[in-house]
């Protein structure tokens, strides 16, 4: 049987037919490809990793990065519930800049997803020592207080601030100052609340900024010398005689107390022990002054007689 020639012109035939076939052919390939890609932006955090425990992050930096990304649609919409970071390894972190570079390789997208901008392009971050240091506080004032009482100091509460910061920030600070706390006219001890004069960056690392104030106003005093002071006697196996029974003290007495009190001996509390009796039968007599709110203490200068005589009544 004799070879059949090929026809050369079969795929010739028809071509206009052909052609569109091939034209509809791609338009839905290509619609169905350019449906399923979309272009999104997404906010990624920095994740800074493995800092060494005596470093510090010195400085403010920007921690999220906008990526502008491109990929199938469902593809996107399920690493938007995803924590996708940058992620930044600070293992070998020494003190100093150091500059990230923030590429498309350097954020782990899966495959599909094509990263076309990420901003910021660099972040620098200030890596420095990490120091504890206790800060004292310093009270600043104005003002007197009422004639004849005078400012004895501020007691404030805490006296000093333990911060924990960066060395090339709290190896500069030396103290901290209040706010001004007025005392003008003032005549007796009173607490204030104090603010802490603080930058932003001490702010940042100290965080605390109030404490208590406590004004010592010192009152106008007086010396006195008070007798017929009574002697307690104290631990006594049994009864015993005091001799003296009375006891005298020279002190100085805030002066508007002197005034006030009608009997000055009411001021000021007198013992002996029993215990503490010597082989002559003497012991040493102890005055206390009692507490008086919202005045100076009374200071004790001398007692007279220093020692009482203990014995025993059978």
């Amino acid at each position: 049987m004799p070879s059949k020639t090929p026809d050369y012109t079969l795929p010739f035939q028809h071509w206009p037919l052909k052609l569109l076939a091939l034209l509809i052919g791609v338009t839905l390939w290509y619609g169905i490809v350019a449906e399923d890609q979309v272009d999104i932006v997404m906010t990624v955090p920095l994740e800074l990793r493995n800092l060494p425990a005596t470093m510090i992050i010195a400085n403010q930096y920007k921690k999220d990065m906008e990526v502008s990304v491109r990929g199938p649609k469902r593809l996107l919409q399920e690493l938007q519930q995803q924590n996708i970071s940058r992620p930044v390894n600070l293992a070998v972190a020494s003190p100093g800049p150091v500059v990230i570079q923030n590429t498309p390789e350097s954020i782990p997208f899966p495959r599909g997803v094509t990263v076309q901008r990420v901003q910021p392009a660099n972040i620098t971050l200030l890596v420095d020592q990490l120091i504890e240091k206790n800060i004292p506080l310093v009270a600043k004032t104005t003002g007197d207080p009422a004639p004849g009482f005078s400012l004895e100091g501020i007691r404030l509460k805490p006296g000093l601030i333990k911060a924990s910061g960066p060395l090339s920030l709290l190896g500069k600070v030396q103290s901290i100052n209040t706010s001004t706390i007025d005392v003008e006219g003032l005549t007796q001890t009173s607490t204030v609340q104090a603010q802490l004069l603080l930058d932003e960056a001490l702010l940042q690392v100290i965080g605390e900024t109030v404490v208590e104030a406590e004004i010592l106003i010192k009152e106008p005093m007086t010396r006195r010398t008070v007798h017929y002071i009574p002697i307690n006697l104290k631990q006594a196996e049994k009864t015993g005689r005091v001799e003296p029974a009375m006891v005298s003290v020279e002190a100085d007495i805030p002066a508007k107390v002197v005034r006030e009190t009608p009997e000055l001996s009411m001021l000021f509390r007198a013992s002996v022990n029993f215990s503490e009796k010597d082989n002559e039968g003497y012991a040493p007599i102890r005055v206390e002054a009692i507490s008086l709110p919202n005045h100076t203490a009374i200071n004790i200068i001398t007692v007279r007689p220093e020692q009482a005589r203990l014995t025993t009544v059978h």
